[in-house]
């Protein structure tokens, strides 16, 4: 169990995580007043409102995004509000702070991902010793080879995958802020059907007085705000590409530790198959941020975060290494 979590551990994480999105995204979104969809409302009785669903798979989604939603809308709002109204403040600086709080489970994540890259050839070579050796008493002996050495590296094979699941209920409760902080409904009013924003609402939407930003690339009205939705989107599908490219750049130090120990086909074959699909992934979700302007413009502040984490994430990684490769000689 611990060797096939191990070897697929890539694209299980990436299966789970398009299924989850792709159900989250596309769930109980047919009723514009109903959760998630509805506007906020302040005070305690607007956050309870956050916990009222319509179906049991509605809450069973709801419930870890609700939790969030409703106070980084909140903060969202007041940003924006001491900032002239804006939504574009509000939205910027609410990403940084998300993405700033959640910097512990990343650093967590990228650790480990250290941890695995140094365990590789190690377990390259159980994995050769006993590649030929298929009765049960030989895979119970490496199965135990690999416990031990996860242990060694004090490595939990769960917790490779936990990181990522902890950080997507906090994303996506940013990603309903985005999509509902300006939502509206329609009340009747002594007979007349009046549009009635949430108290969270923030109605200066344009960025620089030109750019619209509560619209879509086939809702925009005018041409530069269709120009500038499409920029925004190739801009964050660029910028996403960028942070790839860096993430799955090995430094030097991991190139020598991997040319002097042999390389890994297998893991080779592994990542190129992670790089299509990460590409394909891209391309969804510059897709999808056609469909929303200010859902892009998020995706985007999130993406040049992205890089910065990731170059403080290498860089800790070298002293981290370098440590450890200092330790192993004293012993």
């Amino acid at each position: 169990m611990i060797q096939f979590l191990n070897r697929h551990k890539h694209k299980l994480m990436m299966i789970g995580f398009l299924f989850v999105l792709l159900l989250g995204l596309t769930s109980c979104r047919t009723n514009q007043n109903a959760w998630p969809n509805r506007p906020y409302v302040d005070g305690w009785a607007g956050y309870s409102d956050e916990f009222r669903f319509g179906d049991s798979w509605e809450a069973m989604w709801g419930w870890p995004v609700s939790i969030l939603s409703w106070p980084i809308a909140w903060i969202c709002s007041h940003i924006g509000k001491g900032l002239g109204n804006s939504f574009f403040w509000g939205i910027l600086f609410t990403t940084l702070i998300v993405r700033t709080i959640a910097w512990p489970i990343y650093s967590k994540q990228n650790s480990m991902s250290l941890k695995m890259t140094l365990m590789q050839p190690e377990m390259t070579r159980i994995q050769r010793k006993y590649g030929n050796r298929k009765d049960p008493q030989s895979q119970q002996q490496m199965q135990l080879e690999m416990m031990k050495l996860y242990k060694k590296y004090k490595i939990n094979p769960i917790g490779c995958i936990l990181p990522m699941f902890i950080q997507f209920p906090i994303f996506m409760a940013m990603y309903e802020v985005v999509r509902r902080i300006n939502a509206s409904s329609v009340v009747n009013v002594n007979g007349v059907e009046v549009v009635q924003y949430g108290t969270f609402a923030l109605k200066n939407t344009k960025l620089f007085n030109f750019f619209e930003l509560n619209t879509s690339f086939t809702a925009a009205t005018t041409i530069q705000d269709k120009i500038f939705a499409i920029v925004i989107a190739l801009l964050f599908g660029g910028l996403t590409i960028l942070s790839q490219k860096l993430a799955q750049k090995k430094p030097k130090y991991l190139k020598d530790y991997n040319n002097n120990r042999g390389a890994n086909n297998q893991q080779a074959q592994q990542q190129k198959q992670m790089k299509i699909m990460s590409y394909v992934m891209t391309v969804m979700f510059v897709f999808m941020a056609l469909s929303s302007t200010s859902l892009a413009l998020y995706w985007l502040i999130g993406a040049i975060y992205q890089i910065f984490q990731s170059f403080i994430g290498r860089k800790l990684n070298e002293i981290n290494y370098y440590k450890s490769q200092k330790k192993s000689t004293v012993i």
